[in-house]
């Protein structure tokens, strides 16, 4: 880019839409001028620039009501946009063309928007009215090049990474072991160091994290609903969603935040999706088996449009890899146990001895949605916390440590849905949370279809019938 480097303005036949893709990402907000019939001109920043073709840009109209009156009396107007690595900026001669208010390139900002609209807790007010296609009629580089880019000391994500991938998901056993492996390659084979992975909940309706990697808070069992927010919403989609510029998206809420009277804000699950502090990029890959949605992968990184296409191909090659994984680890469960043998001994020899002088743990279970407690501190919801109720009564009843996936399956109180149950992807977020927290029980698997539960201090059940 040295021939880019001219102080002064350069007007460039060699320079093309598909050169300036950094400067779409959002890094730094764009800036649009328009004048009125009488000449006087107006100048406001907008959201999101995005390229429609070789000719044709489209800019996001949220706020936009003087400059869409100006180019309905002026169809001229100019836009610059900036390269967050470089900081070059680019100056933009458009032509107004039209307004569109559906179709895909609509859909394509719409979704940008979301994102900034999520990051701002404004999902009610900020949102995109119409997106204006202009024609671009030049291109000029205003001024030099202010640093240069940051060279990319990741490592290479070949195809002998994807490989060794693929082996390492190939060889664990289990969902458990598919589900830390998938985190653990994602991180040290592929290269993307802060990772969650999640998975559909039995209603379909809803994603839980149930691991993640590189956060200070790996929050497994945090809920989202699909279809809402920056992760809910791309999760519904096919393909993936690379969104950059998050930082300066937090500092344009502060601006559009004092326009509102009301923020919108809702009071969120009850545990928050894992945080990178100081992210700016994002990427959201579906995961997908045979038509139906598996489960997500989010990808997160500090720095300044981190990821490019090359990583959303990476990724959509990892998640279509794992979706087959975690279809066959959970293809084992139903077979783990028969009728005989869905009641074991109520108790083992080699289980651990409880410390019967320590204080109890209580464990307190709500009725209406399976809410359970551990000595005050929330751990988990939903089927899992209906899991830990059936265990910890059975083991406070009879002593019983061991179990079988089949005997929990047929347990009604768990009230799992007939179709599909997802016993075996909430029994292992359960284990995860356990160990997470570093609870005073935890779960081991002691062979296929079968676990124990760890008590090291003596249980107490407390039930709330709260409906």
């Amino acid at each position: 880019m040295t021939d880019l480097a001219d102080p002064a303005p350069v007007a460039s036949d060699k320079l093309g839409l598909e050169r300036l893709m950094r400067c779409y990402e959002g890094g730094i907000p764009a800036v649009v001028c328009t004048a009125d019939a009488d000449g006087i001109p107006n100048v406001t920043y907008i959201s999101r620039v995005q390229q429609v073709d070789a000719d044709r840009v489209a800019l996001s109209n949220q706020f936009m009501s003087k400059t869409s009156q100006n180019l309905a009396v002026n169809p001229l107007a100019n836009v610059l946009i900036i390269d967050p690595l470089t900081y070059q900026e680019y100056s933009l001669g458009l032509t107004y063309e039209r307004t569109e208010r559906r179709g895909p390139v609509f859909d394509r900002l719409r979704d940008d928007v979301d994102q900034i609209a999520e990051t701002m807790g404004l999902q009610a007010v900020f949102k995109l009215r119409a997106a204006t296609i202009m024609r671009v009629t030049s291109i000029e580089v205003t001024g030099p090049i202010h640093r240069e880019p940051v060279v990319d000391d990741e490592p290479k994500r070949s195809l002998d990474a994807l490989a060794e991938f693929a082996a390492l998901l190939g060889a664990a056993n289990g969902l458990d072991a598919v589900v830390e492996d998938a985190v653990h390659g994602i991180d040290t084979i592929l290269g993307y160091h802060h990772v969650s992975l999640l998975l559909t909940d039995e209603t379909g309706g809803t994603v839980y994290v149930i691991a993640s990697r590189g956060f200070e808070s790996p929050n497994i069992g945090a809920e989202i609903r699909l279809g809402d927010g920056a992760i809910g919403r791309p999760l519904t989609g096919e393909s993936p969603q690379r969104t950059s510029g998050l930082r300066q998206m937090a500092k344009y809420s502060k601006t559009v935040r004092r326009s509102f009277e009301e923020s919108g804000l809702d009071p969120g699950d009850v545990l928050p999706i894992p945080e990178l502090e100081g992210v700016d990029s994002r990427i959201v890959v579906p995961i997908r088996s045979r038509g139906q949605l598996v489960g997500g992968l989010v990808v997160e990184d500090c720095r300044v449009a981190a990821f490019h296409r090359a990583d959303e191909l990476v990724l959509t090659s990892a998640a279509t890899m794992l979706a087959g994984a975690i279809e066959a680890a959970l293809g084992d469960g139903p077979a783990g146990g028969t009728a005989a043998s869905a009641r074991p001994s109520t108790r083992r020899d080699d289980a651990p001895t409880v410390e019967a002088s320590a204080d109890p743990v209580v464990v307190r279970c709500f009725d209406v949605d399976g809410s359970t407690f551990v000595d005050g501190d929330y751990l988990i919801r939903g089927v899992a916390g209906r899991i830990m109720r059936a265990l910890v009564a059975e083991h406070v009843a009879t002593g019983r440590v061991d179990f079988t996936n089949r005997e929990l399956r047929l347990d009604p109180s768990l009230d799992l849905p007939g179709f599909k149950d997802n016993l075996e992807s909430r029994l292992t977020l359960l284990k995860r949370r356990l160990d997470e927290r570093e609870a005073p029980c935890r779960i081991e698997k002691t062979g296929r279809g079968r676990f124990r539960l760890v008590v090291e201090r003596p249980l107490e059940l407390e039930t709330v019938d709260d409906g």
